[in-house]
This record gives structure tokens, C-alpha cells and sequence, in this order.
């Protein structure tokens, strides 16, 4: 299915966007926008693609739950110590196609510092946290305890493996129906995702999410054939250790 309704009025999509049915709000997160240039700087070359790929993602999704509000959960860029030129230029572009579909608000994420030089001039909001429909929205560094909560940080994903060892890997939405949050997959698909096998093991990143029976939230995978629910992350099966 191509989405999926978790809770009363919150719903998750296979383009790893959550939406606010009352208000018709558009949630994603973790786009890591100028990636590719923060890793040459690191040695490593990769195509500058993936910013066209989640372009045309964001305007699927947008043509198939026609939001009124649209609101990017942090780390819209990647580069920590400062704007690089490519951020710069994809971080524009991204918002000037999103606010073409909707009116746009961005929450700050740990990656974003300098951002506010960026969302300024581009006339976009941004903000630390956003209560929308009731339900508190954030990035997902900070601690941070309201519910109902949707949170992005985590880049949850799952390892499906077939018989002799090999796995395909999904980026995946976690929803803990108890707590009632709901943590986003990266929209980025450079952003390897953690194993959410590691959660058990190692505790989830967000300080928000300490002390949280992480076993027990639902697990989402987003696929070439859609939603596919896939039970709990305790069922999942042995830790097989976190990537970054």
C-alpha cells in the first residue's frame, strides 16, 4: 500500500513522509541536503544526484496527499561547520520547490547550524519545535518529553534477509502506539539508516526517547511495492549491529 494509517489522524507514506490528517500537514525530515560536498572534502566522490531524486519524491508524495502545510523535520543540510556552495544552492532549491506545493516551516536540526542565513533570505520559517493538530514535531537531538510526538534523527531502517545471508535494506517509520511517537525515516537516501535491531542493544540516539521499551514499537518498511508492515522491533530478530 502506498500509505498507511498508523494512528486516528497520522498517517505514513511510502516517500517517507508522515502526514497530519486534520490539518492536511506534510512531515519529512532528514534530507542532508549538500552531502556529496561534505564528503569530498573527506576524499570520497559521489554523483550530486540526490537532491533530484528527493525532488521528485517530495512532489509524488505532494500529488498523492495534497497537503495545505508542508514542515521539514531538521538537518534540511549536512554540513556542520558551515554553508558549503552546494548547500547553498540545493538548500534554495529545495525550499523554493516545496513552498510551490504547500507553505513551508522548517525545524532546526543538529546538522543545521547556519541554516537561519539560508531560510532567511528564502523568507521560511524556522524554528526549534512545532505543535501542529496536537502533535508536538521536532528534530530529535534535544531532550524532549510531550506526547504525542514525530520526530525525525533516528534514520531508522531494517535488514530483511533471505536464506543464505543476504538482506535488502529498507529505510523504515518506527510508531510506539504506548508512548504514541512516531519517528521518520531519513527523506535522504544517502543518510544510511540505523539497523533498528541496534535500538535493542544500544538505546536510540534521541535523548527524548531514553528510557523508552523500544522493542515495542511497530515497524514500517517503505519499499518498491509500498508500506510493509513488519511487526515489532523485538521480533526482528538478533542485534546485527548499527550503520552509520
Amino acid at each position: 500500500m502506498l500509505h498507511l494509517d498508523v494512528a486516528p489522524g497520522l498517517r505514513i507514506t511510502n516517500e517517507r513522509c508522515a502526514v497530519l490528517l486534520p490539518s492536511r500537514t506534510m512531515v519529512l525530515g532528514d534530507l542532508h541536503l549538500g552531502i556529496e560536498a561534505s564528503l569530498e572534502l573527506e576524499g570520497m566522490q559521489l554523483p550530486r544526484s540526490q537532491a533530484a531524486e528527493m525532488h521528485e519524491r517530495v512532489t509524488m508524495a505532494a500529488e498523492r496527499q495534497r497537503p495545505d502545510r508542508i514542515v521539514v523535520l531538521g538537518d534540511l543540510k549536512h554540513e556542520f561547520s558551515r554553508n558549503l556552495d552546494q548547500e547553498w544552492s540545493q538548500v534554495r532549491g529545495m525550499l523554493a520547490h516545496l513552498r510551490s506545493l504547500a507553505p513551508v516551516t522548517v525545524i532546526r536540526g543538529n546538522h543545521d547550524n547556519y541554516l537561519a542565513t539560508i531560510t532567511s533570505q528564502a523568507g521560511v520559517e524556522l524554528v526549534e519545535a512545532l505543535e501542529v493538530d496536537g502533535v508536538h514535531l521536532v528534530h530529535g537531538h534535544l531532550p524532549f518529553s510531550p506526547r504525542p510526538l514525530v520526530q525525525g534523527h533516528e534514520h531508522p531502517s531494517v535488514r530483511l534477509f533471505d536464506g543464505v545471508g543476504g538482506f535488502v535494506k529498507l529505510p523504515a517509520f518506527l510508531y510506539h502506539p504506548d508512548e504514541r511517537v512516531l519517528v521518520l525515516p531519513a527523506f535522504s537516501p544517502l543518510a544510511a539508516g540505523n539497523d533498528v535491531s541496534a535500538l535493542l542493544a544500544e538505546g536510540p540516539l534521541s535523548p527524548g526517547l531514553k528510557g523508552v521499551d523500544m522493542a515495542r514499537a511497530e515497524v514500517y518498511g517503505c519499499s518498491d511495492i509500498g508500506v510493509i508492515r513488519l511487526g515489532k522491533v523485538g521480533g526482528l530478530g538478533r542485534h546485527r549491529g548499527r550503520k552509520a
